[in-house]
């Protein structure tokens, strides 16, 4: 089955039977493309250009609208990779290391050995040429001619003349892997969803994504590359190293030496870090409505009390919605423009500043006001590393004069929470009347 939407339409139906890591090969990359990349303009007359990088076969780029390749809606769709043709054999900067040891295993008459070979091959008794790792993106090669840098094509050459049977003399896996796949002929490019336009109320605006704009500028490096294979070989030379490292800038700038770092994020970038896709948004999220701050011992608090700054109690927001047993309670309160109450929501979603409404509106049963935290509410407290359940325990707000969360010293324990280092934060979770309290 190569039609790539007719593989989208059976892995909606299909269930996942195990998952394995490895590398793609250029011919599954175009397999799985919906979209082969042929021209650096997005758009063309305000429309995305076909055959561009908004290509709508990418996925859905705004709220609005159905997805070109497999009809789903913003939501349900996750995209779509497509692909586009190198000139010329590059390299994968988070493939060197792999490719040195390939290289240093292998010979040109396609023997490979689990130990890097010696001074001579001994299957074709060829003197073995020096392969070394000068930075973290140049490999060079020592042999007749002298030592010299090993462009990719070389190395794509060379391990291109490894027969598949030799593979598994050095890595021992079931897949049909070949060390020719360590270096970069096809470029796959990432769905829409993962560069996103800046979108306005659901509807994208002009501006592009880093990623976006690191592939039009490889794509117009490599169209310089395209025209150069005419020319004499330092031209072409000239040109094949340029876009090598607009690739590595692509992938991955930090690793480019003795350059400035440019404002524009690598693929890498985003997903290592403190900020990245793995700590900063699949392992832990922060939201909004948060207030952060130390804790310090109150032995006067009771076990089940936590004391709250007056300056974050003022600020947080709780939820109380409107019914029968609160409405008269709540309704003298917005008559009276209360200070204690600083929003109301309508049934419709309609928020409702006080401070501009001056108490002018009809509070309904259904309505649902936005109050500042006062004694008694129920909050979580929690510590982080969150190592076990009682990391996170409920307690009854007490609001106190300062600038730091109270706790009684007996309740430290859980937590192993000290009062030198512990940075705490109050978070308001808008769907319940419980304020989060995490470090």
């Amino acid at each position: 089955m190569d039609d790539p939407l007719q593989v989208i339409c059976m892995a909606n139906r299909m269930q996942i039977a195990n998952l394995q890591f490895g590398v793609l090969s250029p011919a599954k990359m175009r397999r799985i493309s919906v979209c082969e990349v042929v021209t650096d303009e997005l758009y063309c007359d305000g429309q995305a250009t076909r055959g561009g990088l908004r290509d709508p076969l990418f996925g859905v780029q705004s709220r609005r609208g159905s997805c070109t390749a497999c009809g789903q809606t913003w939501s349900e769709c996750s995209g779509h990779f497509g692909h586009y043709e190198l000139p010329c054999p590059l390299y994968h900067v988070g493939w060197m290391a792999e490719v040195l040891q390939w290289l240093k295993r292998s010979c040109v008459c396609g023997h490979v050995s689990k130990d890097p070979l010696k001074k001579k091959c001994p299957q074709c008794k060829r003197t073995t040429p020096k392969f070394v790792k000068k930075n973290a993106i140049t490999l060079t090669i020592q042999d007749e001619e002298g030592l010299r840098p090993l462009l990719a094509h070389e190395a794509y050459e060379r391990l291109g003349k490894i027969p598949q049977k030799q593979v598994k003399c050095f890595r021992k896996t079931v897949d049909d892997f070949h060390p020719q796949w360590l270096i970069l002929t096809v470029l796959p490019i990432p769905p829409n969803c993962v560069r996103p336009s800046p979108t306005l109320d659901g509807d994208e605006v002009r501006g592009e994504d880093d990623i976006t704009r690191r592939l039009v500028y490889v794509l117009r490096i490599s169209k310089a590359a395209y025209k150069a294979k005419d020319e004499n070989s330092v031209v072409r030379t000239h040109a094949q190293s340029r876009l090598q490292d607009a690739i590595h800038m692509y992938i991955d700038q930090r690793k480019m030496p003795g350059k400035s770092r440019a404002a524009q994020k690598s693929i890498s970038e985003r997903l290592v870090g403190k900020q990245g896709r793995m700590r900063g948004t699949l392992m832990g999220k922060r939201c909004n409505y948060t207030a952060r701050t130390v804790i310090t011992g109150d032995a006067m608090l009771d076990m089940r009390q936590v004391g709250v700054p007056r300056y974050v109690a003022e600020i947080l927001t709780i939820v109380e919605h409107v019914n029968r047993l609160t409405y008269d309670k709540l309704k003298t309160m917005v008559e009276n423009q209360d200070k204690r109450i600083k929003y109301i929501v309508k049934k419709d979603g309609t928020r409702l500043d006080m401070q501009t409404i001056k108490g002018q509106t009809t509070l309904q049963v259904g309505d649902a006001v936005e109050r500042i935290l006062q004694d008694g509410d129920p909050v979580l407290f929690n510590r982080q590393p969150s190592l076990h359940r009682m990391s996170i325990m409920c307690h009854r707000a007490k609001i106190l004069e300062g600038k730091t969360f109270r706790l009684n010293l007996s309740c430290t324990t859980p937590y192993n929470a000290d009062f030198v280092s512990c940075y705490l934060s109050c978070v308001h979770h808008n769907l319940t009347n419980l304020v989060f309290l995490g470090r």
